[in-house]
């Protein structure tokens, strides 16, 4: 037993000054004592109302200092991971790919049905828009134009485009992972030059899978891997400090690798990934990435993360789906301390007393 509040338990300084204040009263409250007798049942009579009530003051202070049952859960094993998913949303993003649109590979979920004014489609959700996208758009973190130059604007909602492509992928990913329930926690970060998160860590699937849906609202400049500091993976490596909790951190990058990393943004990535030790994933999306070694599969290949060379649009679901069958590394969660509220008993034995100190009130005043 511990108590949660113990300085409560000054107030037992009360409990003199309370018989002090009795004692100097000097009455009973009586008109005669002759009833009383000299016993000693006459004399503890007189004091039981008394002892009732400074019992009952002791059990109320108890019950304010809320007594707790402490004891610990067994020890666990859960399977856990941390994952930022950064997609590329510069102007390259919205050039059309070859292929079909993407179907979802994971069966309906109440992430569909949790919002049913969105459409469940990742190109739907463009046609349906009309192709607008305003600074006031739920999720858009850009905000307008932002600081950066060059903005295109939205892609054309009657293309398939390679942020279109991504973004249906995503959304397949997070279903997958809602289904899973895997205790997996999403984050979902976008970038050209600058970064722009959608949503931080959280194993709160459902208000990532509505943010995610608004991934190809809108394309903005170049591409910025690095070479500026931060990009995208010092921004999210700087996340996993923050508050990120799983021993496995997983970084998995949606790009068309059109952007240069000069040598010392290289070593200076390479060596975050790897003292964090981060799986990084690069998805490439259209044909650069599939036909060149471009910088950032050279530094998936420094850190021995994988690259995945995507040159259909069907093929995304797939490769999510290799990822998604990675790591799945053990987590050992220690003893964990649960407290149980007795309170509620304290309580209950302060009022049984006072309603007996009322009642033994009550009889010594009758005698």
């Amino acid at each position: 037993m511990t108590f949660s509040q113990p300085y409560w338990f000054a107030a037992l300084l009360l409990i003199p000054v309370y018989w002090l204040f009795l004692r100097r009263r000097g009455k009973v409250g009586l008109t005669h004592l002759n009833g009383l007798g000299n016993g000693f049942g006459s004399r503890f009579l007189l004091v039981l109302p008394k002892l009732l009530f400074t019992l009952a003051l002791v059990a109320l202070i108890g019950a304010l200092a809320r007594p707790q049952r402490v004891y610990y859960e067994a020890d666990d094993s859960i399977k856990a991971r941390d994952i930022i998913i950064t997609v590329d949303k510069s102007g390259s993003m919205g050039s059309p790919v070859t292929g079909d649109a993407p179907q979802h590979s994971a069966p309906a979920t109440d992430l569909d049905k949790d919002f049913p004014g969105m459409p469940t489609s990742a190109l739907d959700a463009d046609k349906s828009a009309g192709g607008s996208a305003s600074s006031s758009s739920p999720g858009f973190a850009g905000g307008g134009q932002g600081s950066y130059g060059g903005y295109d604007g939205p892609p054309d909602p009657n293309t398939l485009t390679r942020i279109k492509v991504a973004q249906a992928a995503v959304l397949d990913f997070i279903r997958n992972r809602y289904i899973a329930r895997q205790n997996d926690r999403i984050a979902v970060m976008t970038f050209d030059i600058y970064q722009y998160w959608f949503w931080p860590l959280t194993d709160d699937l459902k208000i990532i899978y509505r943010n995610a849906k608004f991934l190809s609202r809108t394309v903005g400049d170049g591409t910025n891997f690095g070479s500026i500091d931060p990009g995208p993976i010092d921004a999210a490596i700087a996340h996993f400090d923050e508050i990120g909790k799983a021993r496995s951190k997983v970084i998995i990058m949606v790009t068309d690798g059109e952007d240069e990393i000069s040598p010392e943004a290289m070593q200076r990535l390479t060596d975050k990934l790897n003292s964090h030790d981060v799986h990084f994933y690069v998805v490439g999306v259209g044909e650069t990435l599939a036909t060149q070694q471009v910088d950032v599969m050279r530094l998936a290949d420094a850190v021995h993360g994988h690259v995945f060379r995507v040159e259909q649009a069907g093929d995304m679901q797939k490769v999510f789906e290799q990822i998604d069958s990675m790591e799945r590394s053990s987590i050992k969660v220690a003893s964990t301390e649960k407290r149980d509220e007795r309170f509620i008993y304290f309580a209950f034995a302060a009022l049984g007393l006072l309603t007996l100190g009322f009642f033994a009130s009550l009889l010594v005043h009758n005698q």
